[in-house]
């Protein structure tokens, strides 16, 4: 019998390319063939399980790592034939990831297993096309089907089963495809080539958006791994894959326990794991002092800390108000800089309870924590009511749901949430202003030091520049400080800049740049590129050509580096801590 365990379509038919984070929420960028991936940690330990207990055939497949689309997938899936397929949609997804399923269960009456939040969301829709729904965690409901078991607990129409034992599963799949191959290009603020991996499992809060809590766990929960089996785990991958530079921890909450980590720090120091990098996603309200320094000592380099709003009010309408403490976070985030370690924040826009006037308050904060540099990256969403949660059924029953096209339900692009009190256009407004504000509070924080030492990278190359053309491939406070560096460079320079339309008013305000050509409002893409004329026939009119990389490693611009080398012959690779490398 054969098994196909498969994330989803990685091309949408809108040509969107999937970022497929299904136990968090998903979204498409728009031509963007660099696009990173998740690794789909779940359906990993899924398939990696019913490998270690079945003799049946596995197979584990990837639609958004291979950047399929639904007719290059099915091509693909009808080289295997899969008696059972199994798939996590998330609701962004799930009319792309039905059409595939749908279309090979015709062709090679396959018995479709569908599992994740909108499977649970909504179980008894998701029934009338499915053959198995499985609800909550799902990987021992796919191995008893898979068995021939009946009447399963997590299997519709039963009940959830218990949570399962994090440690009774494997390392997660490894086979079929490369865990390294979601390094490069890894999530964009992994700033060293990291492998992602699970410490733990669960998360002790339940906030009013989020699947975690509300659909795949139903309560509150944190299950730490044996740490011998971490080490185990690291020392795997790091035999396995020499080039690998890091670890990032992307479970829900990696520090649900201080005594727990202060535990796995001296198992990584004592393994002399410590030389590795480590980031994690963490809870601030258990940070302090002491724990930090053992995880920097540890290796641990940033900690990723979901901060969301500087609101009571809202914070009480996300169901997070027991862990909301204004005074303790700024004291993490104080003595983080003090020790020199990095601070990723997430933050979201229009969550249950918020207005205006309240999110303001986080967009003010944004700018005051970045200006001080107690934050040195930060993630911006809008908050997406996903399908089954709190949030969800609220704005239903109120008749605040402009959408019910589960493909707007994406937290980077749509506001799917329209409130008496708080409209989609105002909370759109408010998410482009907090964007400022962060770009405000990088300028200030960033720009003397910075300037310095891009200016210090240009001097140390000895280039004689008279004319450079810029690809806005970063935010616009890198494009103005490298500006500001070239000019001090040289004042004669003539600098042209490529950018997307959606910005160009505020290039239009840099008195420092000479000609503006304008590109689709996406992220660069070689094939577009080469069909825009007047773009194409820039080819060997400048001998340099700068590309910013709103990283310090400059994974994932290959797309922007491919129409860098058409144009130029000198390429100039510009980092966001200040370094310059020369393509050739």
């Amino acid at each position: 019998m054969k098994i196909a365990i498969c994330n989803s379509v990685g091309i949408d038919k809108n040509g969107y390319y999937i970022i497929h984070s299904p136990s968090r929420w998903s979204w498409g960028q728009k031509n963007n063939k660099n696009a990173f991936t998740y690794y789909p940690w779940e359906l990993a330990y899924c398939s990696a399980l019913l490998k270690r207990e079945t003799t049946e055939k596995i197979k584990f497949f990837d639609g958004c790592l291979k950047k399929y689309n639904i007719s290059q997938y099915f091509d693909v899936l009808s080289e295997f034939q899969p008696d059972y397929l199994v798939m996590e949609p998330s609701a962004r997804t799930i009319e792309t990831d039905k059409e595939l399923m749908l279309k090979v269960k015709e062709k090679f009456n396959t018995r479709l297993i569908v599992c994740g939040p909108i499977a649970t969301a909504f179980p008894t829709d998701v029934m009338k096309w499915a053959d198995f729904v499985c609800i909550g965690e799902y990987e021992y409901s796919v191995l008893d089907i898979i068995k021939g078991k009946e009447n399963i607990n997590g299997v519709y129409p039963n009940s959830f089963r218990d949570l399962l034992d994090v440690n009774s599963l494997p390392f997660p799949e490894d086979e079929d495809v490369s865990r390294f191959d979601y390094a490069i290009p890894g999530e964009p603020n992994c700033e060293y080539i990291e492998i992602q991996a699970y410490a733990s499992r669960g998360c002790p809060l339940k906030c009013s958006f989020c699947v975690c809590g509300n659909l795949y766990y139903k309560k509150q929960n944190w299950r730490p791994r044996e740490i011998n089996s971490i080490i185990e785990e690291i020392k795997y991958l790091k035999n396995k894959y020499p080039k690998m530079e890091g670890i990032f921890f992307d479970e829900e909450i990696h520090n649900g326990s201080k005594k727990f980590i202060m535990e796995l720090c001296e198992a990584l120091i004592k393994n002399n794991l410590h030389t590795l990098k480590y980031n994690a996603m963490c809870c601030y309200y258990n940070l302090d002092e002491e724990l930090m320094r053992k995880m920097q000592q540890a290796g641990y380099y940033k900690l990723r800390i979901g901060i969301e709003t500087a609101s009571e009010k809202t914070a009480d309408g996300i169901g997070m108000l027991k862990k909301f403490d204004l005074k303790k976070l700024e004291m993490v985030l104080e003595t983080a800089k003090k020790i020199g370690m990095k601070i990723y924040g997430t933050f979201t826009i229009g969550a249950l309870g918020s207005t205006f006037e309240e999110d303001m308050k986080t967009a003010e904060l944004v700018e005051n924590f970045t200006e001080r540099g107690l934050i040195t990256d930060a993630q911006f969403s809008i908050n997406t009511p996903q399908p089954g949660t709190p949030f969800y059924y609220w704005a239903k029953k109120n008749g605040y749901l402009v959408s019910e096209n589960f493909v707007d339900y994406d937290g980077g692009n749509n506001v799917v949430v329209n409130r008496p009190d708080y409209s989609a256009e105002e909370v759109k407004q408010a998410f482009n202003l907090i964007l400022k504000k962060y770009d405000n509070g990088l300028i200030k924080y960033r720009s003397a030091n910075l300037i310095d030492k891009y200016l210090k990278s240009l001097q140390a190359l000895k280039l004689q520049i008279e004319k450079i053309l810029i690809m806005r491939s970063s935010r616009m406070w890198q494009i103005d400080i490298f500006i500001a560096a070239l000019k001090k460079y040289n004042e004669k320079i003539q600098i042209d800049i490529i950018g997307q339309k959606i910005v160009e008013e505020e290039l239009r305000k840099n008195k420092n740049i000479n000609n503006l050509y304008f590109y689709d409002n996406g992220f660069f893409e070689y094939d577009l590129f080469l069909k825009n004329e007047q773009l194409s026939s820039l080819k060997d009119k400048y001998a340099y050509c700068a590309l910013l990389c709103n990283n310090t490693t400059g994974y994932g611009y290959d797309e922007v580096i491919k129409i860098a080398k058409y144009l130029s012959p000198e390429i100039l690779k510009v980092l966001n801590d200040g370094n310059i490398k020369i393509i050739f």
